[in-house]
């Protein structure tokens, strides 16, 4: 995916936040997040991955929430 267009995604993925934070609650977040947010790094080079990933978190953390365990345990694993 060119970068521009992994800008957009990560900027409508930004954009959706206080949507998705006002309709779900809980698991339905995350789902819903994990979703949008694997979507992306689905798309995008091996090389960009680690960029985007961090990216992603940066969204989180603007809103005070801490990166999910899954992604955490699931780069270990593959680096290991």
């Amino acid at each position: 995916m060119p970068l521009q267009e992994v800008e957009q995604q990560l900027a409508e993925l930004a954009g959706a936040m206080p949507e998705l934070l006002k309709h779900s609650q809980g698991v339905e977040f995350w789902i819903e997040f994990m979703d949008r947010a694997d979507a992306i790094r689905n798309r995008v080079a091996i090389d960009q991955y680690d960029w985007v990933t961090e990216r992603i978190y940066e969204v989180l953390a603007s809103y005070g929430i801490s990166t999910p365990s899954r992604w955490i345990l699931a780069a270990a694993a593959s680096a290991g």
